[in-house]
Formats: C-alpha cells, structure tokens, sequence
C-alpha cells in the first residue's frame, strides 16, 4: 500500500506539475543539479548538539548552512567558525538537507519521468540503508537516535526517506526498486522505527512527528500493531489531534509550535486518509482549522508574535507559510487562507533569497520576509496544491478572540495598532509563566513585546522563561506557577472601544486580574490583586523609563533588587538596578521611544500605583539579538490592590485624573472620556462633540481550570515512612534510562544507606562498579545549559524537612577523599553538609552527612546516582532511590521534584 498518493493519482499530477506549477517543478530540478552530479555525500559522523556548535562565536548568531560549502559563516557578521562543535553540528542541517532531496529527486523522477532522479534517489537510499546502523546511538539530548541527537529529528529525517522509497515503488515500480525496497525496510525502515517506538513524548509537539513516522513505517512493513499504536495510541494521532490541537484549531503550545506540530500533523492525516483511516468530523474540522489558527494572532508587520518558546519577530511571508495555506486551501476553500495568499502573493516586499536550496526538511530556518509566488513552493505543492487558484482578495486583519488558546486581539487603524491579553494556556512545557500578559504594537513599533526564546543551550533561556521577561505580573518576587488564566469578558465595537478581561490565580488563594481598555488612540490597562494575606505583586514594564514633570530623569538610588533566586525568576540578569524616588501616591510620567525605519516614535504614559509602592529601574536583556532595553518595575505588597495605567501612542492625550471609582482621560484638544468599572461592564462616557457613553460587556462566565503539572511534578502514591537505619539495592526498577535499558546498559547497580547519627542524617552510597568518570564541580558544561557534572558519575541528594530543604550535586575529586558539593539550583541549601569517598575495588563509596537537628522527627529524601562511561559525552542515565517510573534521563538536568521523595520516620522504634 503506498503512502500519500496511488498510481492513478500520481498520473493526475504529472498533468500539473508539467502545466500549471511546472515552473515550481522547474526550480526544484534545478537545484538538485549538486546532488545529481554526484558530489554529495552521506555523512559519516553523529551529530552533536553543543552550546557553541553552530553559532557564531562573537555575537551567537545560527551559522549559515550552505550544503554544498562546508565553512561555518555568520550571515550576521561574516566570521569563520572553526572547530570541531561546529563540524560535529553541520550533520544535523546535512542530514535533513539530503534526506530531502533524496525525496526531492523521486517526487521529480516519477512526476517528470526522470530517469536521472530516480536512478539517484534510488542510490542514496541503498547507502543510507547499509549506513544506519552504523551511527552510534548513544550521547543525544532527547531520545535515542542515531544519525542525530534527538528522536524527533530522525522521525523527520526518516519520513522523508519512507516517502521517497514509496513514491518510486509506486510510480516506477522495477524489479531493482523491489530489491531496493527490501533492503531499506530491513536495514534501515524496521531498526529505526523500533528505536523511534521506544521513545513516547506524549502531548508534544515532537510526538507528532514520531508518530508520522510510525505511521509511515507501519504500513511500509505491513505491521497492523505499528499503524494502530501510530493512530489510537496513548499518544498516537488521534490524541494529538483531541489534546493537543484545542477547540479554536491551535496547537496549545502557542503558534511556533503549531506551525511546526501541523506540518507533522498533515503528513499524518494524508497517509493516515490515503490508508482509509481518516478522521472524525470532528477531528478533522479542528485540523483544517489549524491551517487558519496561526494567522489570527499576526502582528501588524506580519510577524508572529513571539509567544512561549518561539523565535523572535518571524516573518509570515515565507515560503513555508504559503505552502501551509495552499495545502488548507487543497482541502478547504477557506477565504481567510485565500487572503493571506492575496497578501503573500502581493509582490508588496523586496525578493530575497527564499532559501528553498538549502531547506532542512521540516525544521525550520527562518529567513527574513520576502516577496512570493507559486515557483517557490515545494514538493508538497507538486502533488497537492490546486492546480490553479480561485482570485485573491487580501482580507483585513480584524480583532479576535481564540479562546482555547486563550488570547484576545483587539486591532485598530485597519490592523495597524495592536493589543493583546495573553491570559489563558499555560502551553505546557514550552509554555512561559506569562499569564495576563500584554502586548502592543503600532505598526513595525513593538511596544510591549513577547521576546520569544533564543538558544536553548544557553544560559539566556532563563531570563526568556521568567515572568520578569514579559509585560506580566509576578506575585512574591517570584515568576508565576504553571497555571491557566479564565477570561472574564471580551467586547468590541470596532473603531469605538473594546476591552479584554481575564483572572489568573498566580500565588495560592491569591487572584490577578487585568482589564485592557483600548480606545482609538489608548489603551488603558488595570491590573487588580486580592487575596486572603499579603503579598507583594510586581509589574515589569520593558522599553520606557520614569521622568520628571519636564521631562528630565528621575532622581535614583542604586539598589538591588531583591527576588526569587531561581535563574528562572529572572532577577540575575538585571543590571544597573536602582529605586526610583517618586513622590507617594503621584502618577508616575513614562515615556518609550523607538526608532522604525528613519521615523522616531514614541510611547507616553502614565501610571497610578497603589498606596506605599516602589518603583524600581534596571538593564534587562532585549529580545535575542538585541541590545539591552530599560526596564520599570513597579512593586507593591497589599491583600488587595490596584495598579492603573494609561498609554497612548499618538501623542494625542495630555493627562489623566483617577480616583478610586473613576478615570478622567484628558485629550490635547480638550476633550475628556471618563472610565468607570462597572458590575455590568466598563463604560466610558465622551463630553464631545455630543456626550456619549459606549458599555462594554461580553462577560462570560468564568470555568473553573486545574493546574498544569509536568509527568514529573504529579503526586507520588502515598508510602508509610521508612524507619532508620535503612538500606535499599538499587536495580533495573530505578534505572532511569537514556538509550540503553538497564541490562544492554551493564546491569547499573548500587545500594544506599541510610543512619541517624546524634545530630546528622548519614547517607551512605556504594557504587560497585564505575569508571569514576568524576567531573569537576565547578566545570563549565560545553554542550548545554545545565551543570557540568550531571555528565559524570556522581550523586545527586534532596532532603527536605518541614518547609526547609536542601539539594546538593555530589562529585568525589580524584586527587583526594574530598567530595565537591554544588547546591541544586531551586533547594535552598538550608542544612550542614560534609561528604567523603574513598575508591572500591571497581567503583567508590560516598558518604555524606547532613545535619539535622534532634528534635526532627521525620524527613525526605531522594538519591540518584549518575553514571557516565568514559566512552560517552552525556549520562548513560541514572539510579533513582524514589523508583524510575519507566522515566527517560533525557531534559532532567538536576531538576527534581520535591514529592518524589521518600519518607522517612525518625521516631524511636
């Protein structure tokens, strides 16, 4: 059975691709000149992904890959890169690159009947057969691969090679394509899906492509059980598209991850309906929504707005982006899919390199926007686009609300100013802890912005995933918990007024809540606390600082500022911090300035905070790739409170005037709109020309959320208290595992004992057998962003007594008995604690005391026991005391949740 297209229609869409799109198949042939003349080749190394492998090393810019010239040049400022990393890393670009051709040249060998492309794509696909086995699976960051690090990336790499495979056995059947055929899915097809299949990634948006893959795989092999675990698994297809694409057709990571979750999700639903196994009604309307989804949040310069972990300021008018609505558009004639063509198609924007010839499959890279057409299109478009398009009409980016995803839009000036809430999905683990968040821009100015993510190797990952990074409350000092928010209320009469409200319980008993106003001109934004207790809640402000009433700066007292002390509260990485001293209780005067194009614009503002707030100045990081940007944060601590604030970007307002129950907005010309909350609504009254009054409403009744916890963070089945002493053997049940099992990993094995001693809790673990590959405690990691020694052998200990605890990374140094001791980043470090070791026959016994004081009665404690063989770069994995739970080493870190410990009673027998 093939895979997307039969016999009958492959012969339909060489009519197309020889009439219509024969200039798309035209570009495409052209450039597979380099791999048809043969001076390409299968690599021969893994892929490695380290922190500085493939960025340039003065500013960290994505190298340029350029498959056919292997030098490692920054597009940014022109250096060479040289270096093993960076040679190490270039297999990962080459491998999605050449895999792709592979399928480029059997798409183009049986639509054009070219005898050339299919004798080439036939080749490389015997050599990647009698390759794969070849690359070691060993040394990957997120699950077992071979050619490449990641499970995900050999699920894309793999696709391709299955499609290519299944197009020249249906569309140039022979009796070598036969031969081919059983070589590939013996040598390369079975051993990959299997290592593919022991490895579920649940509701991410790498599953989907894993289960693409295993779709492919399972009607190429003819294994019934493959396809049913790819489609109705736990977290097959189905699931993917029931959980993870929400009512409103978004990916509930946000739009860089749906635009990259979809493009998996297409390759699924087309083999999975060629196979006569297609969707519900209902499944299928939330997927063909996806295609749509993504366009409705687009900023005004046509840029997605960089929620969650996604890449800063993208462009839509790529061609990636086009093909996405042309291949909606081959399904449904969806007319806002036909506008975004209209405006993608409009030759508006200069024509810059589209970067087809060097595409990595289906990851990404994004280029700056450039001017289209139907040529720049792929090979998708060859064999499912329409073969001619109904008229374009550009359709207006209007106001919306995508409810599942929870963000609402609110345009004006035809789509040039924008305001957002971002209130509702916490998008799961590449979700940030923005709650409430707000968002403005006025054409190419970006006001208050969402920075995205930069690299996720480097240590600037925190400050992007902390509260303090986005326009977002932050309770206690510290970024929010994983929570969703509710909307409250959404209303818009276009061109008048329109508001968004929504709540979030950010601290435990304790709820947030914003009101965006937004006028013609302004917007006014009102963020309110309640709770049972105090607590201090904190309102960063990026890009504008606090002046004086003439406009000169405000007096300033150098100071921390003190925060959570989690990398990830973001604190750290603010500089040059100061109190602002501004009289209590007077509006502070705020202003922002931009530059867009040779135009200056400005941002003016005011803002009311409550009774006894601070207001504090710092340098916090820009967007990635951007300078450093001023920062204002306002904080205040109150069982309940409100902070107000007016911004307006036409310089068209003169001041405001608020009281307890009212906001006066003074306009230049005279004219004064008046603001009052209501039970009902928001209404605002206008005294000129004739007095006017608009009620905002759309309240909607709010549903209760849970919170979102990871696998990792779910509550341990409750276990009676282990009295002391205590000794555990630790086996294959706590192995947490990367590639190997435990029996293909040697049997790792270890015991820990444990003893109260006066005033100390000994913790004693013996390691038998062991490279005693110790890496030092304060080493810099070169492959990514955790610590060094989580790559060595070594023990990692938690202890937590009442509301103290204490985490400590334990590594023995080789020259002596001494133990190097790191504090586990999030566990305050509250307890004593001395470690020794000494060699054993094969291994080392480490003993560590911990003090604690007599009259504790009970505590908990974790152990895990990292190994690392010499021949490897990353932990093979690990011994957890608390049990491995079928878990995967891969993303851990030295992150641990605190209910995994084991209890432990040190009450008298």
């Amino acid at each position: 059975m093939s895979l997307l297209l039969d016999a009958k229609a492959l012969e339909a869409r060489r009519i197309v691709a020889t009439g219509s799109l024969a200039p798309l198949a035209h570009g495409l042939r052209e450039e597979l000149a380099p791999v048809l003349s043969g001076s390409v080749a299968i690599p021969r190394d893994k892929a490695l992904l380290s922190r500085v492998g493939g960025r340039c090393p003065l500013d960290g810019t994505l190298l340029r890959f350029d498959p056919i010239d292997p030098r490692h040049i920054c597009p940014r400022c022109g250096t060479e890169a040289t270096g093993e990393p960076h040679d190490r890393f270039r297999p990962y670009w080459y491998q999605l690159w050449l895999s792709e051709r592979v399928l480029h040249a059997a798409v183009l060998g049986v639509l054009l009947d070219d005898g050339a492309c299919i004798a080439r794509a036939s080749e490389l696909l015997d050599r990647y057969a009698q390759r794969y086995l070849e690359y070691p699976n060993r040394d990957n960051v997120l699950g077992p691969s071979r050619p490449f690090f990641s499970t995900y990336l050999e699920s894309i790499w793999l696709l391709q090679l299955m499609l290519a495979l299944d197009l020249l056995e249906t569309g140039a059947p022979s009796v070598a394509t036969s031969a081919l055929g059983a070589r590939a899915r013996d040598r390369l097809i079975g051993p990959s899906a299997a290592l593919i299949a022991s490895y579920d990634e649940g509701m991410s948006n790498r599953q989907v492509w894993n289960d693409a893959a295993l779709l492919g795989a399972g009607i190429l092999l003819g294994r019934e059980s493959l396809v049913e675990s790819a489609l109705h698994g736990r977290s097959g297809l189905h699931a993917l598209l029931r959980d993870g694409v929400l009512d409103d057709g978004s990916w509930y990571e946000g739009e860089n991850y749906h635009l990259f979750a979809h493009r998996g999700l297409w390759y699924g639903v087309q083999m999975a309906t060629h196979a006569g196994r297609g969707l519900s009604r209902e499944l299928a309307s939330r997927f063909d929504e996806g295609f749509a989804s993504p366009f409705r949040t687009l900023l005004p310069d046509l840029t997605y707005p960089s929620r969650r972990d996604s890449q800063y300021s993208v462009s839509v008018r790529q061609p990636r982006f086009a093909e996405s609505c042309e291949l909606g558009v081959a399904r449904i004639e969806d007319p806002r899919l036909l506008g975004m063509l209209a405006r993608l198609y409009d030759g508006a924007t200069p024509r810059r390199e589209i970067g087809r010839a060097s595409s990595t499959a289906d990851v990404e890279r994004n280029l700056p926007s450039t001017s289209l057409t139907r040529a720049d299109l792929s090979w998708r478009s060859l064999l499912f686009a329409r073969a001619e398009l109904p008229p374009l009409t550009p359709t207006p980016l209007r106001s919306d609300l995508l409810p599942g995803q929870g963000v609402g839009i609110i345009r004006r000036e035809n789509g040039e100013v924008y305001v957002a809430l971002d209130y509702g999905h916490s998008g799961g683990g590449h979700g940030h802890p923005d709650r409430l968040n707000l968002l403005l821009s006025d054409g190419a100015a970006r006001w208050f912005d969402d920075p995205g993510t930069g690299s996720y190797v480097d240590d600037t990952l925190h400050w992007y995933r902390s509260t303090l990074a986005h326009t977002a409350p932050l309770v206690d000092g510290r970024s929010q918990p994983r929570v969703h928010g509710e909307l409250l209320a959404f209303d818009d009469r276009s061109g008048e007024a329109g508001w968004i409200r929504a709540r979030a319980e950010l601290a435990p008993g304790c709820e947030v809540r914003r009101a965006i106003v937004v006028c013609e001109d302004y917007l006014v934004d009102l963020l309110e606390w309640e709770a049972a207790e105090p607590h201090e809640l904190a309102l960063p402000m990026h890009g504008v600082r606090a002046r004086a009433v003439d406009g000169s700066p405000l007096s300033s007292m150098r100071a921390a500022i003190e925060g959570g002390a989690a990398r990830e509260d973001g604190f750290s990485f603010l500089q040059e911090t100061a109190r602002l001293l501004v009289e209590r209780g007077a509006p502070l005067d705020v202003v922002g300035e931009r530059s867009v194009g040779s135009a200056r614009r400005q941002l003016r503002g005011w803002i009311v905070p409550p009774p006894d707030a601070t207001c504090w100045a710092a340098a916090a990081p820009g967007a990635p790739g951007n300078d450093r940007q001023q920062m204002l944060l306002v904080r205040a601590v109150a069982a309940r409170g409100a902070l107000l604030s007016v911004w307006s970007w036409r310089g068209m307002l003169a001041s405001i005037d608020a009281t307890s129950s009212e906001l006066r907005v003074i306009r230049m010309d005279g004219r004064i709109d008046l603001h009052v909350a209501r039970a009902d609504g928001w209404h605002i009254t206008s005294d000129r020309p004739t007095a006017r009054t608009i009620a905002l409403g759309g309240i909607v009744a709010p549903v209760a959320r849970e919170v979102v916890s990871s696998a990792e963070g779910r509550q341990a089945p409750s276990v009676d208290a282990h009295r002391l002493p205590a000794r555990f053997s630790l086996g294959a049940e706590h192995y947490r595992r990367s590639e190997d099992e435990w029996a293909e990993a040697g049997g790792p094995e270890g015991t820990v004992a444990i003893a109260r001693e006066r005033g100390e809790i000994i913790v004693v673990v013996d390691v038998p057998r062991s490279d005693r590959n110790f890496v030092a405690i304060d080493a810099q990691n070169p492959y990514d962003n955790e610590p060094a020694v989580i790559n060595g052998d070594g023990v990692q200990l938690y202890v937590s007594v009442a509301q103290r605890r204490g985490g400590w990374l334990l590594v023995p140094t080789a020259a002596s008995n001494d133990v190097g001791v790191k504090a586990v980043e999030g566990w305050s470090g509250e307890f004593r604690i001395h470690a020794t070791w000494e060699a054993s026959a094969h291994g080392y016994v480490l003993t560590a005391r911990i003090g604690i004081p007599e009259s504790v009665t009970a505590i908990a404690l974790d152990v895990l026991v990292n190994e690392t063989p010499r021949t490897r770069v990353r932990r093979r994995g690990q011994l957890v005391l608390s049990g491995a739970r079928g878990e995967f080493v891969y993303l851990r870190g030295d992150r641990h949740d605190i209910d995994r410990l084991v209890p432990f009673s040190l009450e008298p027998a």
